[in-house]
């Protein structure tokens, strides 16, 4: 298994396609999507076809993209919980329907997912006050990844009061 940064994005891509593997079986799955238009902000130049093509790689991607009978789901995964993730779905999902590979579906209701495998209850509070649907999905091979991280990384990150009904006083 890889190590370092590798690491941590091996782990998060097979867990996201294990989990809608499992979890979407009859769904249609896109794998790192990329979001958005293909023309570039700079204004109406003649790009070659190369040149479009290559714009494609500077697009924001979603870790995977499932269509089913009635939801388009956008998800994005990571092994902790991290704050940002939220932000980062509800910017794909400004995105979706200026992606021209997702046009067919854009008639499906647009669901943001969040898949970790170690939570943080107040980022899965966060997200769920966005409207992002939270799943946690530990995969079997979660605690031999953990063990190949720092040791304050296999733990989650501790709210620290900003659970609903949580105190500062001890």
């Amino acid at each position: 298994m890889p190590r370092g940064t590798d690491l941590t994005k091996f782990g998060e891509m097979r867990m996201v396609a294990e989990y809608v593997q499992r979890t979407y079986p009859q769904g249609m799955v896109f794998m790192r999507l990329r979001l958005g238009v293909m023309e570039p902000d700079v204004g109406p130049r003649a790009l070659s076809p190369e040149e479009m093509a290559m714009l494609g790689v500077f697009r924001r991607w979603a870790d995977a993209v499932v269509v089913t009978q009635d939801e388009l789901i956008v998800v994005e995964g990571s092994i902790r919980s991290d704050s940002g993730d939220p932000s980062k779905l509800v910017l794909y999902g400004r995105l979706v329907p200026k992606t021209p590979e997702l046009t067919p579906f854009l008639n499906r209701r647009l669901v943001l997912e969040l898949v970790v495998a170690v939570e943080d209850p107040a980022v899965t509070a966060l997200a769920q006050e966005m409207g992002i649907r939270v799943r946690v999905y530990p995969p079997p091979w979660l605690p031999e990844y953990l063990a190949q991280l720092h040791r304050r990384e296999r733990r989650p990150i501790q709210a620290r009061g900003l659970l609903p009904g949580q105190t500062t006083e001890g």
